[in-house]
């Protein structure tokens, strides 16, 4: 261990370690965002934080106070966010695209002294919670917004007096709270996640050591919302921990752009990024099959290479998984190819930080537990976690605590999991999702739809069954796949939803499900399925999925209670 290694370990505030690579990382590059077209060292990073915390300061924000940002990923994100730890303010980061319902219920529930707004867009959907929560905070914006006289500019905050990181740093204590986080919640209204500068320190570190590797002066790309907790421990707490070089990616629509670019060395991501760069994997593979053969053709290993540099993956020491079931093949695909995917298992309560082994990925589970982490299974078969990142209850939410956090300190879960003999966990299922059909059996859906997620054409999978004679499954297809299938089989002018009923889709898909229930026991086998077509409703942060690509059963099964109906004719 370096003696760097050994000052950081010595803090104890998310600030003293902004603080130490700050001083220890100063000229090297913290932060590079093209959609702010701002490159900042860690030294700048410093100043600018330091400069905005008195910014802050000067406008009425005081410590404990909740701040609402409404940010994509880009430079002013990280410094906005530091500045308010630096203050002991509460930075609240909320998913950019959920209902004005769920964000006025936010307003409401946090009371934000100040909301953060990046655009006229954010502008407008914060004015819209506005009025449906009738709460007035201090709006600023960060770009140029539509004339609103009672509207701050970032830029133009009151800067009282320069005060240092090193003064601002030594004011926190390890058990304040440096964010709070909102679930995306599969059933009613999220729920607050205060997590202290202990906690989150705490997963930063045990994060680092399952590594095994530093990310000093390494690169990380930015690009699913801070909102998430794995976006913001990796690429935020971790990041100012290990003193990284992070890319932001605003819009993901340049995602693909900017992974080439970058050439990460450590990648996080939800299954779906993973999926659809397996896809572009197997796109670059077929255009090769399309050359014909030259004098100096590379050989198999040399392609895949190519192939893993030209998508920005040539590099990659990290890659996590997390949020929901990966398809079995999909992690087959890029353990063969070198990247050493491997799932991931946390909450927001949790800090993220569960179960994880990077080291020895075992396909099927979620890895051992993390050092200092301890994970059993109760009576009940249900998932319990207990370590110094396991937060101490939600906010203004009692009630939900005492079902959540037991007095001996341990977080049930809600998920339904095993141990193999080696400690790598094993996810079962939700406890509240439970399948009985009239059969009487107890039927978790989780592992079934993790197969039926490894039909190409399928993007989600949703069994139903409780009360009814046998299990049937809803079947979502994928657009891309499917679009792809339906020139194959000469009928590329069919619409995806009018795929659903096609003949030869169907056995396809049939075919599959054949294979999948030749493994299955009686009562969970897939007696009956219905195809429908991805619409916006199953993107994420939709009605029917979360932010985190979780399905929303209950939702689901009311959408589509007709379609499921006649499964059962």
């Amino acid at each position: 261990m370096t003696h760097d290694d050994i000052a950081v370990q010595e803090t104890s505030t998310l600030t003293e370690a902004f603080l130490h690579t700050v001083e220890t990382c100063g000229e090297h590059l913290a932060l590079t965002c093209g959609a702010s077209r701002r490159d900042l060292t860690w030294a700048e990073y410093g100043q600018e934080a330091a400069a905005l915390a008195d910014g802050f300061s000067s406008s009425g924000i005081r410590a404990g106070d909740h701040v609402v940002l409404m940010l994509t990923n880009r430079a002013e994100f990280y410094l906005i966010d530091t500045a308010l730890m630096l203050i002991g303010a509460i930075p609240v980061s909320v998913y950019n695209s959920p209902s004005i319902d769920r964000l006025s219920y936010i307003w409401g529930h946090c009371a934000p002294v100040a909301v953060v707004v990046e655009d006229d867009l954010q502008l407008g959907r914060a004015r819209a919670a506005e009025a449906s929560s009738n709460y007035r905070p201090l709006l600023i914006a960060v770009e140029a917004v539509s004339a609103d006289d009672d509207v701050v500019m970032l830029a133009s905050l009151p800067v009282r007096s320069p005060t240092t990181v090193a003064e601002l740093s030594s004011r926190r204590r390890p058990d304040e709270i440096a964010t709070m986080l909102y679930t995306s919640g599969t059933t009613g209204n999220p729920k607050g996640v205060p997590l202290t500068h202990r906690n989150l320190l705490f997963a930063a570190r045990t994060l680092t050591s399952r590594m095994g590797i530093s990310l000093r002066g390494r690169r990380q790309l930015s690009y699913l919302p801070m909102a998430h907790i794995g976006e913001r421990l990796a690429t935020h707490y971790v990041h100012l921990l290990q003193g990284s070089t992070v890319t932001c990616c605003a819009n993901l629509e340049l995602f693909p752009e900017l992974l080439a670019r970058t050439k990460p060395h450590m990648l996080f991501g939800a299954p779906r990024m993973w999926e659809k760069l397996y896809t572009r994997m197997q796109d670059l593979s077929a255009a090769d099959s399309t050359v014909g053969p030259t004098a100096a053709a590379p050989g198999p290993g040399d392609a895949l290479q190519r192939h893993l540099d030209t998508l920005g993956l040539g590099q990659i020491d990290i890659a996590i998984v997390g949020s929901a079931p990966l398809p079995r093949h999909i992690q087959e695909f890029w353990l063969a190819a070198g990247i050493p995917l491997a799932d991931c298992y946390g909450q927001s309560e949790t800090c993220g930080v569960g179960t994880w082994d990077p080291n020895r990925p075992v396909l099927g589970t979620c890895g051992k537990p993390f050092d200092g982490v301890e994970v059993t299974i109760s009576d009940l078969g249900e998932i319990l976690i207990r370590s110094e990142a396991v937060f101490a209850g939600y906010y203004r939410d009692e009630a939900r605590t005492r079902t959540v956090l037991d007095n001996d300190g341990w977080f049930h879960t809600n998920d339904l999991g095993s141990m193999d003999a080696d400690h790598n966990l094993i996810i079962r299922g939700r406890m509240d999702d439970l399948l009985v059909p009239t059969s009487g059996h107890n039927v978790s859906p989780a592992p079934i739809e993790a197969r039926l997620l490894q039909i190409p054409l399928v993007s989600h999978a949703v069994l139903c069954g409780s009360g009814r004679p046998y299990i049937a499954a809803l079947l979502v297809l994928d657009t891309d796949a499917v679009m792809k299938c339906a020139a194959d089989l000469g009928v590329a002018e069919r619409s995806p939803a009018e795929l659903t009923s096609d003949p030869a889709v169907r056995s396809i898909v049939s075919r599959h499900l054949d294979d999948i229930n030749a493994g299955l026991p009686g009562a969970e086998k897939i007696k009956s399925f219905a195809l429908v077509s991805a619409e916006s409703e199953w993107d994420p942060d939709s009605p029917l999925v979360t932010a985190t690509g979780k399905i929303r059963r209950n939702n689901i099964l009311q959408r589509y209670a007709e379609t499921i109906e006649a499964m059962y004719v």
